[in-house]
C-alpha cells in the first residue's frame, strides 16, 4: 500500500476537517466533562481555531476586582464574552475567579484587615491580601461565588454546556497559597501547612460544591490545585483530597503545572503514579488534569531545541494523563511561524484516549529516567547515600549508561527543584530525583524493557537546535548480550475478543546501518506470531516511519511474553526505535508527522534565566481577560523566544 505522509505545517482541509468534528461533538445536555474536549487550549488569548485548528477550548480568568468593583455592582463582560466565542467557535471554556490579591478595595473598607507579606519578589504585583479567615472576608467573597453562579444560571443550556469545569482558587493566583511569603504582622500569620488555612480552603471548596456541582442545578466540574491521595499532611492535601473524593461524587480536576513544560522534572514519578489509577482506564472513581505552558519555552533548557522539547513535554504529560494542555498565545504563534505545531496535534490525538474499549490510538515512546531516588534499582551500597543534594550519586548512576549516551550537562541543576530547572538549567540531564524511569506510554506497554533491549540517549549525537525531535531518547537491541527483540502488549480492552480486527502500526525507527534487518511480528490468534513486515537499512542515518495494516490483527497476549506486537532483530546489526503507535482501523490519511527537518532559526537564542521580578515559583504575573499586547511587540517577542515577557506569565493559573 502507498504510504502517504504531510508536515503538520500544510495540514489539509481534510485533516482539519477531521479535527473540526472532534471538536464539535461536545455532549450537550450531559453533566460530566466529555473527552472530545480534551486536548490544547489557549490562555484566554481568544486564538483563532480556523487559523490554529488544534484549540479546543479558551480559559477565562474573572478576577473579583475586575467584576465587582463596586459593592454589589456586577461587570460581567469578560465572562460573556468568553463564553460567546467558546459557543461561535463551537469549543469549550473553563472559568476561574482569583480572589486572595484580586480582592476589590472595597472589602477593605467593609473591616478585612490588609496584609502585607515580607516576600520582595512579588511586591509590586501584590503589595497587600485579604486575612482570609475574617469573617467579614468570608461573608463577601463567598456572596460573590453566589453571584457567579446566578449569572451562569441565566446563561442558554447551550453557553453553558460550553463549560467543561471551573477552576477552584481560594488563594494566591491558583498556587493555592494565602500569601507569598510570611505576614509582617504575626496575628496574621498564615501558612499553607496550618490547620486554619486547609480549613478555609475546605470551606471555600464546599460553597463552590454547593454553587456549581452535582448538587446544584449547573452541575458543573471543579478542579482543584493542592489535593492529594498521598497520605501525608503537607498543605492538608490529603484531607483535602478525602474531601473531594467524598463529595464530589461525578468526580473532579486536578492541575499540575509541570509536567507538560518539560521532562526529567524533579518530582514527577509521584505526580504521575499518585493520579494515573484515576485518569486512565479508571475504575470507579475519575479523575481529569490540565497543565499549562508558562515562559518556560523561553528559557535556557528548552531554548537549546524549541520542537524537541515541546514534543517530549507533551509525550510526558500525556503519559501522566493529562486532559488539558493550555497554550500561550505566542507559543503558537511562534510554533505555526516555524512549523513545529506537530506537538500540539500529537496531544490532541491521544488526550482523549482515556478508555481502552472505545479508544483508538495507543503508543509507546521508549525511554529511560535514571532516578536517583530509585534506591532498589541504584542501592546506595554502590552509588551512596540518596539524597537530591548528592550529585556524587547522581553522577555514578549516570556513569553507568554513559556508553549508551547518558549524560548530565549541568550538573548544578541537579540538585534543583522543578521551578529552578525550569527557569536556569542549562542543558539535558539524564539523571534526576524523583523523574519518570520507565517508558512513556498511552494504553501501550513495552514488556521487560531492560531484560530484553537497551536504552539510549541523543541518538545520532549531542543535542544540537537542529536534531530531530526523537533523537533525545530510544531504545534498541544489543545482539551481543542477546536482547533482540522489544516486546508489547496493549492495555486490557483495547482488543476484547479473539476476532480478527483491523489495525494500524506505525514504528519511528533510526536507519543507522545498511543492510541491517528487523521484523514486525503480531498475534494473529495462532500458537506461533505472524510476520507483518520485514525492514532493510539504508544507513542514511534518518528516522523514518514504517507503516503496515493488519487485517487479522487479535491482540490478546498470544505471542511470546504475552505479547501482542514484537519488533524482532534478524541479524546481529542493532536498530534503534523511538515510537510504536497502534491505530484501531486503517491508517488515517493524511499520516500526521513532524517536520522532516528541524530549522535553526534566525532568532533562536539561548534563552534567559529568571531574574528580578519572574517568578521562581507557580505564580502569574498576568491577568486574563486583559488587553493584549500590540502585535508589533507580539511579533518581536515571536522571533526566537529571547525570554520576554509572555501574555501569561509563570504558571499559577
Amino acid at each position: 500500500m502507498k504510504k502517504r505522509r504531510i508536515n503538520v505545517s500544510r495540514i489539509t482541509k481534510k485533516y482539519l476537517l477531521i479535527i473540526f468534528i472532534g471538536v464539535c461533538n461536545l455532549s450537550l445536555g450531559q453533566s460530566s466533562l466529555s473527552t472530545s474536549s480534551f486536548g490544547v487550549w489557549d490562555r484566554g488569548e481568544a486564538m483563532d481555531p480556523k487559523v490554529y485548528p488544534y484549540v479546543r477550548g479558551t480559559s477565562c480568568d474573572a478576577p473579583w476586582d475586575e467584576v465587582e468593583k463596586s459593592d454589589g455592582m456586577y461587570d460581567w463582560s469578560t465572562m460573556d464574552q468568553a463564553i460567546e466565542r467558546a459557543t461561535k467557535n463551537n469549543i469549550s471554556v473553563y472559568f476561574s475567579f482569583e480572589a486572595g490579591p484580586k480582592t476589590p478595595d472595597w472589602v477593605y473598607k467593609k473591616g478585612v484587615p490588609k496584609v502585607v507579606s515580607d516576600d520582595k519578589r512579588h511586591a509590586d504585583k501584590f503589595p497587600f491580601y485579604p486575612y482570609y479567615l475574617s469573617s467579614e472576608y468570608k461573608t463577601y467573597y463567598f456572596r460573590f461565588l453566589n453571584a457567579i453562579a446566578k449569572h451562569i444560571s441565566g446563561y442558554s443550556k447551550e453557553k453553558q454546556n460550553r463549560i467543561a469545569f471551573i477552576q477552584v482558587k481560594t488563594g494566591c493566583t491558583g498556587d493555592e497559597c494565602p500569601y507569598k511569603g510570611d505576614a509582617i504582622d504575626p496575628k496574621y500569620k498564615l501558612k499553607p501547612n496550618d490547620a486554619a488555612w486547609g480549613q478555609f480552603r475546605k470551606e471555600t471548596f464546599s460553597e463552590y460544591a454547593k454553587l456549581f456541582s452535582s448538587d446544584s442545578g449547573l452541575k458543573l466540574r471543579l478542579l482543584f490545585n493542592g489535593v492529594s491521595p498521598e497520605e501525608d499532611t503537607k498543605n492538608n492535601q490529603n484531607e483535602l483530597w478525602n474531601w473531594a473524593t467524598s463529595t464530589l461524587k461525578e468526580g473532579f480536576g486536578i492541575k499540575n503545572g509541570a509536567l507538560s513544560r518539560g521532562h526529567h522534572l524533579s518530582g514527577e514519578r509521584s505526580a504521575i503514579s499518585n493520579f494515573l489509577p484515576y485518569l486512565i482506564d479508571p475504575k470507579g472513581y475519575s479523575l481529569f488534569r490540565r497543565s499549562e505552558m508558562d515562559q518556560t519555552w523561553t528559557r535556557p533548557w528548552y531554548q537549546l531545541n524549541v520542537p524537541l522539547n515541546f514534543y517530549w513535554g507533551a509525550i510526558n504529560a500525556l503519559n501522566a494523563g493529562q486532559s488539558v494542555w493550555d497554550i500561550s498565545k505566542i507559543a503558537m504563534q511562534v510554533s505555526k511561524e516555524q512549523g513545529f505545531d506537530y506537538s500540539f496535534y500529537f496531544f490532541n490525538k491521544y488526550a482523549g484516549q482515556i478508555y481502552p474499549k472505545t479508544a483508538t490510538d495507543a503508543f509507546c515512546a521508549l525511554h529511560k529516567g535514571l532516578d536517583a531516588a530509585d534506591t532498589k534499582v541504584y542501592p546506595e551500597a554502590k552509588f551512596g547515600a540518596a539524597s537530591h543534594s548528592n550529585l556524587e550519586r547522581m553522577e555514578k548512576i549516570c556513569a553507568e549508561y554513559a556508553k549508551y549516551g547518558a549524560a548530565n550537562e549541568d550538573k548544578k541543576a541537579l540538585a534543583l527543584g522543578q521551578v529552578g530547572q525550569r527557569g536556569d538549567q542549562a542543558g539535558f540531564n539524564d539523571v534526576g530525583w524523583e523523574i519518570w524511569p520507565e517508558n512513556y506510554s498511552r494504553l501501550l506497554y513495552q514488556i521487560e524493557p531492560d531484560a530484553t533491549s537497551i536504552p539510549l540517549w541523543r541518538i545520532g549525537g549531542p543535542i544540537k537546535n537542529t536534531s530531530p525531535i526523537y533523537a533525545r531518547f530510544a531504545r534498541g537491541f544489543e545482539h551481543s548480550t542477546g536482547k533482540d527483540a522489544l516486546y508489547f502488549k496493549l492495555h486490557e480492552g483495547f482488543s476484547q475478543d479473539t476476532k480478527p480486527k483491523v489495525m494500524s502500526i506505525t514504528i519511528v525507527w533510526y536507519d543507522s546501518i545498511e543492510g541491517s534487518k528487523w521484523k514486525l511480528d503480531y498475534d494473529a490468534g495462532a500458537k506461533a506470531m505472524k510476520t507483518a513486515m520485514t525492514v532493510t537499512g539504508k544507513g542514511d542515518k534518518k528516522w523514518h516511519h514504517e507503516v503496515v495494516t493488519l487485517r487479522d490483527a487479535v491482540f490478546r497476549y498470544g505471542g511470546k511474553k504475552g505479547s501482542d506486537l514484537a519488533i524482532v532483530n534478524v541479524d546481529d546489526k542493532d536498530d534503534v526505535f523511538s515510537l510504536i503507535e497502534v491505530h484501531r482501523g486503517e491508517q488515517e490519511l493524511p499520516a500526521l508527522r513532524p517536520p522532516t527537518e528541524v530549522k535553526a532559526f534566525s532568532g533562536y537564542a539561548k534563552g534567559t534565566k529568571y531574574g528580578k521580578g519572574d517568578s521562581a515559583d507557580e505564580g502569574n504575573t498576568g491577568d486574563k481577560g486583559k488587553k493584549e499586547k500590540k502585535d508589533k511587540k507580539d511579533k518581536k517577542e515571536r522571533k526566537g523566544g529571547k525570554g520576554k515577557k509572555d501574555n501569561k506569565e509563570e504558571d499559577g493559573n
